[in-house]
């Protein structure tokens, strides 16, 4: 996961929260939400669930289901 952050804002609605925060401009490469403003709460909780979509992805490709 490649997040980037390019810009800080003093005063932005939040992406995620909607709520006027400090916030920075996040990049999100893999197209989860793009590029948006987010509080340092909410990109907290975005790279969370967004390391946890990648990892149950990678865990489910390995599995492989057989019929009995």
């Amino acid at each position: 996961m490649n997040v980037n952050i390019s810009e800080h804002h003093t005063s932005e609605t939040c992406t995620w929260c909607e709520n006027t925060k400090e916030c920075v401009t996040a990049d999100f490469h893999d197209a989860f939400i793009g590029k948006a403003a987010m509080c340092w709460s909410c990109l907290q909780k975005a790279i969370k669930v967004q390391s946890r979509k990648e990892t149950q992805e990678s865990v489910g490709n390995g599995l492989k289901v057989s019929d009995k």
